[in-house]
């Protein structure tokens, strides 16, 4: 896919993009599971790969100090990104980027830790890899999700995407397949944990604090067969 086409793709996306109650929750779930996989790393620089509208970055910039750069190729996201974030008042802490994950405009060895969310990150994304090791410093973080195939809700269309995935149109398809996938690129896997394991209803009707009850009690005792993000933590050699 062209840049052009990618434009064009996320483009559309981000014209369609509406925020519910179901996204709320998972703003919310991802920045929780971040910081305990990101430790005691809580400051520094940081880029935030596809920032979408920004939400996550406000989240992110309200519970740590990083100093964060946040990209999009997508004209659309970024606009409503700056005006979130001016909203926030975190102009100072958040600087909006335009940018392409194929083609990072940042020196080597640049970041201490790299995010990257959105169920289908862009920091997974094939050929991509070794453009987001150059630019993480050595002993620096890559946080990022990816939709968990294996758990109970996407069991009607799992034929489809196995057959998918051995055809190369899908990656990864499992844990074992990301980190094989960076680790070529020198970052070790450092860790994982899985959330958003409230049933897929979107919309504004459910309030977003019962999709986070859900996780906290039922979820929390049926993760791994319930969980629809898996969230992993790599390091750079």
């Amino acid at each position: 896919m062209s840049h052009r086409e990618r434009y064009q793709k996320w483009e559309e996306v981000a014209r369609k993009y509406k925020l519910d109650n179901s996204r709320i929750a998972t703003f919310e779930l991802t920045i929780q599971n971040t910081l305990k996989l990101l430790g005691n790393k809580k400051e520094g620089l940081a880029l935030d790969v596809g920032c979408g509208f920004g939400h996550i970055d406000i989240l992110l910039a309200q519970k740590t100090n990083f100093q964060i750069i946040a990209i999009d190729i997508s004209d659309i996201a970024l606009e409503n990104a700056k005006k979130n974030i001016k909203e926030a008042g975190l102009e100072k802490r958040i600087k909006i980027e335009k940018g392409d994950v194929y083609n990072l405009s940042y020196p080597d060895n640049y970041f201490d830790v790299i995010f990257s969310f959105g169920y289908v990150s862009a920091a997974s994304y094939q050929k991509v890899a070794k453009e987001v090791a150059r630019v993480l410093k050595p002993g620096g973080l890559l946080i990022l999700d990816y939709i968990n195939h294996h758990c109970l809700y996407k069991t009607p269309s799992l034929f489809k995407k196995f057959r998918k995935y051995k055809r190369g149109e899908l990656y990864p398809f499992n844990v074992k397949g990301i980190r094989k996938h960076f680790s070529s690129v020198g970052l070790s896997f450092v860790s994982k944990t899985r959330f958003n394991t409230y049933p897929p209803i979107f919309g504004k009707v459910i309030p977003f604090k019962l999709y986070i009850f859900f996780e906290k009690t039922i979820g929390r005792l049926f993760k791994k067969i319930l969980a629809r993000v898996i969230l992993v933590c790599f390091e750079k050699n």
